[in-house]
C-alpha cells in the first residue's frame, strides 16, 4: 500500500512524496530496514517533474516533528527534510507574518556526481496547507514506521 504527503495545492504549486514500499521488506534492522522506495513530485506553475528516490523512514519522522513546531510556533526555526543520500533536500520556513511559507530545495537523481541531474525549486505557499500535510505525514509514518534502533 502506498502512502503520501504533499505541501501545496493539487494542481499547480506543490511538493509531494509518495512512498510505495520498503526497499528491503525482509529486513528489520535500522540500517537496511528503513530504506523506502518513493516517488517525488515537484510542481510550480506549468513546470512539473517526478522521479523515483530512496528515502528513509526516520527522515519523515524528523521532518514531521520540525514541521509541527513550525506550525505551532511563529518563532520556530525552519523545518528541514534532508535525505541521507542527496535525493531530496528542502526547507519550509515562514516568509512573512501573514501566514505565508516558502519551500526551497533541490531534487536530484542518480548519478549523484553529475550536476546535470539537479532541480532547484522555490514554492511560495500559504500555511493553511500545513494541517493536511501534517495529517498525511502522520499516516505515512504509521504505515512505514521506523524499525530497529541505531
Amino acid at each position: 500500500m502506498a502512502s503520501s504527503f504533499h505541501i501545496g495545492n493539487e494542481t499547480t504549486d506543490r511538493l509531494a512524496v509518495e512512498v510505495a514500499a520498503r526497499e528491503h521488506p525482509d529486513r528489520s534492522d535500522y540500517w537496511d530496514g528503513n530504506w523506502l522506495t518513493a516517488w517525488v513530485e515537484v510542481a510550480s506553475g506549468p513546470w512539473r517533474g517526478q522521479y523515483q528516490a530512496a528515502l528513509r523512514a526516520e527522515e519523515f519522522v524528523h521532518f514531521r516533528d520540525q514541521l509541527q513546531r513550525l506550525y505551532d510556533d511563529r518563532e520556530a526555526p525552519p523545518a528541514e527534510f534532508e535525505s541521507m543520500e542527496p535525493w531530496l533536500r528542502f526547507t519550509v520556513q515562514r516568509s512573512d507574518r501573514l501566514g505565508h511559507i516558502r519551500i526551497s530545495g533541490r531534487a536530484q537523481t542518480e548519478p549523484f556526481f553529475d550536476s546535470h541531474n539537479v532541480f532547484y525549486f522555490v514554492l511560495e505557499l500559504d500555511q493553511s496547507y500545513l494541517p493536511t500535510t501534517l495529517d498525511e505525514l502522520e499516516k505515512l509514518i504509521e504505515e512505514f514506521p521506523v524499525v530497529g534502533s541505531r
